[in-house]
């Protein structure tokens, strides 16, 4: 419990910052809903996923973990400038 393995909806924090492994099986929940543990395999609840970075990727293997996000938002930094 409390574990993306079990979640409905999740957030991803600096998704493009993971090594390769956890990408792979990331791209595997994602496309698949199942997640791999050791020998067995799993279904997952998961019908949400939001992730944020603080760049964007910039070698061509994240690209298809970029490309499972369908809804992408830039947000511009916040300044001292723009706070009351």
């Amino acid at each position: 419990e409390g574990f993306l393995p079990t979640a409905d909806v999740a957030f991803l924090d600096e998704v493009f910052k993971a090594n390769s492994s956890i990408l792979n099986a990331l791209l595997t929940l994602l496309n698949e809903r199942v997640f791999d543990n050791g020998g067995s395999r799993g279904r997952v609840p998961l019908w949400c996923a939001v992730a944020a970075s603080n760049e964007l990727p910039e070698s061509d293997e994240l690209d298809a973990l970029f490309d499972r996000f369908l809804l992408r938002r830039a947000v511009p930094r916040v300044s001292d400038d723009t706070m009351p």
